[in-house]
């Protein structure tokens, strides 16, 4: 089983690379997983942002920290592939967890968000998490991670090594260089990267975080424009287990 993850799609300029790259992909995998929780002007999801990555070719969109920011996703999350954070409290909207299937196996696909640094009070991610996996019938395990904390990502991989096949980090933006496998056969990566504009700061107008950091002071949130790049990680899932993990990146020309 072939699947691409493709790291949080940042607004216009995520859902043009998207459109661009991702049809053209899509015939060599057998499962796409796409972050699309910044892709409605860089905060949310939308119907129209849902649309356009479901037609690009997504069987499974997944959120995070901005997950209720939008009004739309509340119907979208009652029935369409879409998941939210699985350690949200009991009686959320929506679902932490999804089960595809492809070549006759089940990919049980699951996101829990960090405590560190992220400004939410979820429940425990590492209990949360390792429950679930006991709960759901599944041949395959991918847990994403959405979290702030490189730390917080790799313990929660060392936690449970061996019983999922993949973790992957998303969240911070910045494609990691750390694509490897842990000591008990479990493939990880602390971030998959942004898929969205390469000339920003994380997604955001250059000026206006800026500043931010220059003023100490709030300033308005502002999407960046311009050329994108799509950042994503393929899985290679075989005989019980992940046997190869490539991170990937396409910019679109000038």
């Amino acid at each position: 089983m072939r699947v691409l993850f493709v790291g949080d799609v940042f607004g216009e300029p995520g859902l043009r690379a998207v459109g661009l790259h991702l049809p053209d992909l899509r015939p060599q995998y057998d499962l796409v997983i796409v972050n699309g929780e910044n892709a409605h002007h860089g905060k949310g999801l939308s119907k129209a942002a849902y649309r356009k990555l479901r037609d690009a070719g997504a069987d499974l969109i997944t959120l995070g920290n901005h997950a209720f920011d939008h009004k739309d996703v509340y119907e979208l999350l009652q029935g369409e592939p879409v998941i939210r954070a699985h350690n949200y409290p009991p009686g959320t909207p929506g679902k932490g967890h999804w089960v595809l299937e492809a070549r006759g196996e089940r990919l049980l696909v699951a996101q829990v968000m960090g405590q560190v640094n992220m400004g939410l009070n979820l429940y425990d991610p590492f209990r949360t998490s390792e429950a679930l996996l006991a709960e759901v019938a599944h041949d395959y395990a991918l847990l994403e991670v959405h979290a702030e904390a490189t730390s917080e990502k790799y313990a929660l991989g060392y936690y449970l090594d061996g019983r999922i096949d993949a973790l992957l980090g998303t969240h911070t933006h910045v494609q990691t260089a750390d694509a490897g496998f842990l000591a008990n056969g479990t493939a990880i990566q602390s971030d998959v990267g942004m898929t969205g504009p390469i000339h920003s700061i994380i997604g955001g107008e250059i000026e206006s975080f800026l500043g931010r950091f220059l003023t100490q002071r709030p300033t308005p949130f502002k999407a960046a424009s311009g050329r994108a790049m799509l950042c994503a990680t393929e899985l290679v899932l075989e005989g019980g287990r992940c046997t190869a993990i490539r991170p990937m990146r396409w910019e679109e020309s000038q």
